[in-house]
């Protein structure tokens, strides 16, 4: 792929402009892909590009309506390894422990967080929000879900029907402040509510899809990064986007146990979630078959077009 197919958006206060594939044809889909702890937009971005599907075929070739857009992490000093400074999202103490000293990650999850935000925003002015996808590999997975479940648009309006963004695809990944979620999701009996519950609104909207314990669990990942917790609408937007996680068997950066603990918090808030484990496998997506699971599952739950399969 030649330097002619890359532009950049418009630059967001702090961070690098972010690398940006332009759709080869009619844009119609955007893919905001986040890379891990260490990395870059401009080492990343290239990879992914070049990543095939079993058809033989690049991922732009085989998505010509998509613009994939890759920011870059800030440079952030390290809580350990003598304070030096690397691209990360977040700072953080442990991969092996994502909860040891948990309060490090604040700042990064709260800046990463409205970038991607800004990102998502300046993408709906162009196409449709449920046409816009989130993704990220490792750390950059998430941030993407941090992201996701702290992203509010008051354009969604009451009682919105449709997901937050169009989907969510994460590799090797794992969910910030997971134990905090689940013991919200899993703690809280009807018996312990107020007698007036105070986030039901009125909306009218599907109990499948929203309760008191799932608006509770959102709220504190909004207020952990200093953001205002909103109306049900808003979060039942956020609850509606269906989420792919894919992770190796044999990961020794990020054990299968975190993108599996992952899964199972965001099904408990009622998701639609699709977890695939890669038998064997290590910190990495896997080729074809990931990218197959991954292409397969976006034509089905924001109808992307996919050219020259079979």
């Amino acid at each position: 792929m030649d330097d002619g197919d890359l532009s950049y958006t418009a630059p967001i206060a702090g961070h690098l402009d972010p690398l940006v594939y332009p759709a080869k044809s009619d844009h119609t889909h955007t893919l905001i892909f986040l890379h891990g702890r260490g990395d870059t937009a401009l080492n990343f971005g290239p990879q992914f590009m070049n990543s095939e599907h079993s058809s033989g075929q690049l991922l732009q070739d085989l998505l010509p309506g998509v613009k994939f857009i890759f920011p870059t992490a800030k440079r952030r000093r390290m809580a350990g390894s003598n304070r030096c400074t690397i691209s990360q999202w977040f700072d953080i103490v442990s991969l092996h422990d994502t909860a040891n000293r948990e309060e490090v990650q604040i700042e990064g999850l709260r800046e990463s967080s409205a970038l991607v935000h800004r990102l998502i925003m300046q993408e709906t002015a162009s196409i449709p929000r449920g046409h816009v996808i989130l993704g990220g590999l490792s750390q950059g997975c998430a941030t993407a879900l941090y992201a996701l479940l702290t992203f509010h648009d008051a354009a969604l309006g009451d009682g919105a029907a449709r997901p937050a963004v169009g989907a969510m695809v994460g590799m090797s990944g794992w969910l910030p402040f997971r134990k905090q979620v689940d013991e919200i999701v899993m703690g809280v009996e009807e018996s312990d509510l107020d007698e007036e519950d105070p986030f039901d609104r009125g909306e009218g909207l599907d109990s499948v899809v929203t309760t008191s314990k799932e608006m509770q669990a959102l709220d504190f990942l909004k207020e952990n990064i200093d953001l205002v917790a909103l109306t049900t609408s808003h979060s039942a937007a956020t609850l509606r986007t269906p989420i792919f996680l894919g992770h190796g068997t044999a990961d020794l950066t990020v054990d299968v146990a975190l993108g599996e603990g992952a899964a199972s918090t965001l099904e408990s808030l009622g998701m639609d979630v699709r977890w695939v484990p890669y038998e064997g496998f290590h910190h990495w997506y896997k080729e074809p078959e990931e990218i197959d699971d991954i292409v397969a599952f976006l034509q089905e739950k924001v109808s992307l077009n996919v050219c020259g399969t079979v």
